[in-house]
């Protein structure tokens, strides 16, 4: 006994001094942190702020990441701090067009060089950039473009530049759109696994990969309704600015493996076909801009003088509109679902305390709702429409401004408009609902367990470990239905059109912003400065100020965040350790016990949308 005692004793102390040396530690690290971070925030208090010389120099714009609205962190700092930082680098539009078209008209610049191989985008963006690129051109501006691949997108923006320059083991990859997806009925099936799919809209074809072993006729015509129009404006585009005949991006994307049987060196087909103007390594790349532009050191190993992106557009002095009316701008960006918003995630919780807040300034006289979204779950969707029907219930208009994509969901919360606007490429439509419920009976029996039990009611009888009854089966599909129903009315509602019109156009299709003009499914073609400018002419006002509400940080959440930013704290955990924290993050499940049932308004289509 004496002996046990003893080991359990020995056990303890050694647990107790574990435990001490672990929270002793921690709290030695975090006092440090502590330490250093005020000394960084009261360093920065004094220092003085250093002054762009951008005269004679290059603009570098060579943003890497991705093109957003409005910018949101997709992680905690906590985890920013324990996991190393996982953010996306995020570029709003609106910046990177206000640097462009600054650049077009200042004579302090010498170019303009361009790089968008490792920026992606949805269309309607590309289109705006690659306006912005041709402006700076059409000014007289020298635009020299550079990349290692373009897909479509980056040839769209560079072949807007005055010359293009391709790396020698590159590629011009502008081989239109594909969409590609992967069903997974057999393997459903061959893993016992019965997925039930309800869908109202015969257009809605997202939940296809449960159903079927490949894609249906409605889904094909319905995305090539949308992509071949744009894939022509594109190839258009790109032509005509590089003085090319019709039809021969076409003809070189049809046609490149043939071309590469004779010619291996990719770089050297797009050379030869009058895509680019000039194939460099690297270091060739170097010297050429050494001797078109050399740099203040004489080293022709050094690349120009240049100033990037973001020094350029801190020397901007914007003048800020000192009236006292305001329009406030909420964004609707990402994935709808309820919860915070983030990176790719329009969380209802962060988007209803940003429409609060404008209900609650008297100065507020007109809300735009700006959407880049391609739906979500109905339930968040709903939640963000009663707070614009208090914001609307004050007598004040909402405009709503459609980006790139404002599908299912994403129309959903525009229900309350008194305008919409939207982009010639914008995706919209998708006005469509679908639920799916797993069922894992047939997994159940083959392991050899059985489910059994007792309930005080018949709704409570079934769950998902059985076979799912019809009278389930009916009764989740009527509430789809119903659900259909009711955003067919919303719209109908909205857009003064009857309900069979709507139904008309609706069933889950998408369509491109020009033809859900033609539809009736938006007021105007235009971007957001059009729909502020709109939603000042609906509340009578001549002059105005924009506001545009961010996610609150907490007080803790917030140190942390001024913490990393000062410091560049982080514990490298490895590729392979992040990418299964992404993935528990990401929420995978096959069932989520608290919501059996989840209603969806969401455009597949939209998600995978793919540029070759």
């Amino acid at each position: 006994m004496s002996k046990a005692k003893s080991i359990w004793s020995k056990a303890d102390t050694f647990l107790s001094l574990t435990r001490k040396i672990l929270l002793n530690s921690f709290t030695v690290v975090v006092l440090i942190l502590l330490t250093v971070s005020m000394f960084g925030i009261l360093g920065s208090m004094f220092e003085t702020k250093e002054e762009i010389d951008i005269q004679d120099k290059i603009l570098w714009f060579k943003p890497v990441g991705v093109v957003v609205d409005s910018s949101s962190t997709s992680s905690t700092s906590l985890d920013s701090l324990l996991l190393g930082s996982t953010d996306i680098k995020q570029h709003e539009l609106d910046d990177l067009i206000e640097v462009l078209t600054n650049a077009a008209t200042d004579d302090s610049l010498q170019a303009v060089y361009i790089n968008v191989s490792e920026l992606s985008m949805y269309y309607a963006s590309a289109f705006d950039l690659a306006n912005a690129v041709k402006n700076v051109k059409d000014n007289g501006k020298r635009v020299i473009a550079y990349g290692e691949i373009f897909g479509n997108n980056a040839y769209l923006i560079s072949s807007q530049a005055n010359e293009i320059i391709l790396n020698k083991y590159g590629t011009v990859g502008s081989f239109g759109f594909s969409r590609k997806r992967e069903y997974v009925k057999d393997l459903y099936e061959n893993i016992k696994l019965n997925q039930h799919v309800f869908i109202s809209g015969e257009w809605k074809t997202g939940p296809e990969p449960y159903t079927r072993n490949n894609m249906s006729e409605e889904d094909k015509t319905s995305w090539n309704d949308f992509a071949l129009p744009l894939w022509n404006k594109m190839t258009g585009f790109m032509e005509t600015a590089r003085e090319l005949p019709e039809g021969t991006i076409q003809e070189y994307g049809d046609r490149f493996f043939e071309l590469s049987l004779t010619e291996p060196e990719s770089s050297q087909i797009a050379l030869n076909w009058g895509l680019v103007d000039m194939v460099f390594t690297v270091e060739e790349l170097r010297h050429w801009f050494f001797e078109q532009y050399p740099n203040e050191d004489n080293d022709k190993t050094k690349l120009p003088d240049a100033v990037s992106i973001y020094e350029y557009l801190s020397t901007f002095k914007k003048e800020e509109s000192t009236s006292e009316n305001k329009i406030a701008v909420v964004s609707v960006e990402g994935a709808i679902t309820t919860g915070e918003a983030s990176f790719g995630v329009a969380g209802s919780d962060t988007i209803v305390k940003n429409i609060r807040k404008a209900i609650k300034d008297d100065d507020v006289k007109a809300l735009v709702l700006r959407v880049n979204s391609p739906g979500g779950g109905v339930y968040a969707s709903e939640l963000i429409t009663n707070a614009l029907q208090e914001f609307k219930d004050t007598n004040r208009p909402i405009v709503s401004s459609m980006g790139d994509i404002a599908a299912s969901g994403g129309v959903w919360v525009t229900t309350l408009s008194d305008e919409i606007w939207a982009k010639n490429e914008t995706l919209t439509g998708s006005i469509g609902v679908y639920a799916t419920i797993p069922t894992f009976e047939n997994l159940y029996d083959w392991v050899g367990i059985q489910v059994d039990g007792t309930s005080s009611t018949k709704a409570g009888e079934w769950d998902p470990r059985s076979p799912m009854p019809e009278s389930v089966k009916n009764a989740i599909q009527a509430s789809v239905d119903n659900t259909y129903d009711n955003f067919v009315d919303k719209v109908s509602l909205n857009r003064n059109m009857k309900y069979e019109e709507v139904h008309a156009v609706a069933k889950g299709r998408i369509w491109s912003g020009k033809k859900a003009l033609q539809l009736g499914l938006v007021d105007k073609i235009g971007d957001l400065d059009d729909a502020l400018n709109a939603a000042s002419i609906l509340a009578d006002i001549e002059d105005y100020k924009v506001i545009q509400y961010y996610k609150e940080l907490d007080p803790f959440e917030a140190f942390l965040s001024e913490l990393i930013e000062n410091l560049n704290v982080k514990f490298d955990l490895g590729k392979n350790t992040k990418a299964v924290i992404d993935l528990l993050n990401n929420d995978y499940k096959f069932i989520d016990k608290e919501k059996e049932i989840n209603i969806i308004s969401y455009c597949f289509e939209c998600e995978y949308f793919e540029a070759k």
